[in-house]
Parts: C-alpha cells; sequence; structure tokens
C-alpha cells in the first residue's frame, strides 16, 4: 500500500470493512536495471555528516556525460493530492515515512522560514544564497535559456543557477518533497566544471539547520564532469563541493536532486 495511506489505516483499523483493512506496506522499490543509452541507475547513498573537511574536487577527465537516477520511487504526494480505498476519501497530508514519521511537502514543513544554497566559486568557502520559502526562485522554474538576466544564483562567468521544488527526479513541483539546483556552464577542459554545490540546508525558526539526507538524481554532463563529487552534498562539509561539469552543445542542464528527512523521510 502507499506509504501515504498508513494514517489511513489507522483510521480503518477497527472499522469491519473486511479488504478496506489491509495491512500498511513499504511501497517504495529499489530499480536495479540498467536503463537505456546515457541513463544508469545507481545507488542512494547516505553519509552521516561531517567535519573533515576534505578537498574540492574540481575536474574529471571523462568524456562520458553521466545521467543518474534514483533507485527509489517517490511514493509521496502534495497538500492536494487524495486516494479512495472501499469508497471512503482521505487527505492524507501530511505523509508518513516507513516508521510512520510524518512528511511534508519541503513548502510545508512546520517553521520553516528559508532555503539556503551553498554554491562554491572560488574563494575559502561558500557562497551562501538563501531564498524565502513562498518567494518568487523556489516557486517557479524558470525558462530555457539561463542568463544573467534569467536566474536564481551567478556563479562564474556562463554559471547560471535556477532553484526550486521538484520531484524525485528533479520535475518541478511547487509541493514537491525534493529541492532542486540546475543551471549551465560554458567551459571545457582545462577549465574545472561548473555547478558547485556544497549543501542544501533547510533553515528554521529556532531549530539547527536540516542539510540533505540523500542525492534522489542528478544530472553530469561534458568532459569536466565528475559525478562521483555529487555525494558531496549530503556529507555536511561545507568545505567540499560538487564538479557537475559544462553544457556546451547541448539544451540539457546540469542538476542535482536532494531529499530530506522532514520532507521525503529516509532513503530505501
Amino acid at each position: 500500500m502507499d506509504s501515504r495511506l498508513a494514517g489511513a489505516y489507522v483510521l480503518l483499523a477497527g472499522c469491519g470493512l473486511g479488504t478496506g483493512c489491509a495491512a500498511p506496506s513499504d511501497d517504495r522499490d529499489t530499480a536495479s536495471d540498467s536503463m537505456s543509452s546515457g541513463l544508469s541507475v545507481g545507488t542512494l547513498t547516505t553519509t552521516s555528516p561531517t567535519t573533515s573537511g576534505a578537498s574540492e574536487a574540481t575536474e574529471a577527465t571523462s568524456d562520458d556525460s553521466a545521467t543518474i537516477s534514483s533507485a527509489t520511487l517517490d511514493t509521496s504526494t502534495g497538500a492536494d493530492d487524495a486516494d479512495t480505498t472501499d469508497g471512503l476519501k482521505f487527505d492524507l497530508m501530511p505523509g508518513l515515512d516507513v516508521s510512520g514519521t510524518p512528511t511534508y511537502p519541503v513548502r510545508m514543513i512546520p517553521n520553516l522560514v528559508s532555503i539556503t544554497f551553498y554554491e562554491r566559486s572560488g574563494g575559502d568557502a561558500p557562497t551562501p544564497y538563501t531564498f524565502a520559502v513562498n518567494g518568487p526562485e523556489l516557486t517557479t522554474r524558470l525558462d530555457d535559456p539561463l542568463s544573467d538576466a534569467n536566474r536564481d544564483i551567478v556563479g562564474v562567468t556562463s554559471e547560471f543557477y535556477d532553484v526550486y521544488y521538484s520531484d524525485i527526479d528533479g520535475v518541478f513541483d511547487i509541493d514537491g518533497r525534493y529541492l532542486t539546483i540546475s543551471g549551465v556552464f560554458g567551459f571545457a577542459l582545462p577549465a574545472g566544471g561548473g555547478l558547485n554545490l556544497a549543501e542544501i540546508g533547510l533553515d528554521f525558526e529556532g531549530l539547527p539547520t536540516e542539510f540533505g539526507n540523500y542525492v534522489a538524481s542528478f544530472v553530469a554532463l561534458g568532459d569536466n564532469g565528475a559525478p562521483e563529487t555529487v555525494d558531496f552534498t549530503i556529507d555536511g562539509d561545507l568545505q567540499t563541493n560538487t564538479t557537475m561539469g559544462n553544457t556546451i552543445g547541448t539544451a540539457e542542464r546540469l542538476r542535482v536532486t536532494l531529499g530530506f528527512e522532514s520532507s521525503s523521510g529516509p532513503p530505501g
């Protein structure tokens, strides 16, 4: 059963509706098969927060582009979604993760006031870019092409970013349970790759910042992309960052999409 129906199951536990009182189950699937050309399915990785200060990766020598999609399917939906069981309709927002803990669309997480993207374009630390939960940056996906006049964040020359709420695959969804940063960069080797993200932080009123707990999906492109650096976005260390490559000769964007304990629950 969809994990969102866990709450409905509790309501129906003693209802005597026969088959309508089925026990909840974990409906998250794990993909293991390789997909078609240019797309491979990866295993989700979680990393405990660290202050190791691992060195920044700046370039890779592979000429291949890589697109990695999450191995876990999202079974949670937004505030307006509802399910029907045995003719009874239930509004199940917030949802429940596999442990029974409530989860929410990112912008509806209680006490969340802003979201900060830590982007690294040189210097001795990343630059924080903070956006209001219901501000125009996060609640809109910008049209292509990104440019200095059409972007949420600007890094170095020709490096422009768009940030927004999304589904697990980085598709814009205002009530999505994931956060996506996508962008373009116009330099190949010997320049280092673009989209240099250290962390994404959920900023709460009176509570510590919550960083992402797993990489949901990502896109790395070009000869200076280093897809192996993507896990630096969930290591809790602001001194490490991604190097996702360049977008020369393609209309596709570089992208990183993260899940959070408060919104999408634990991975797997």
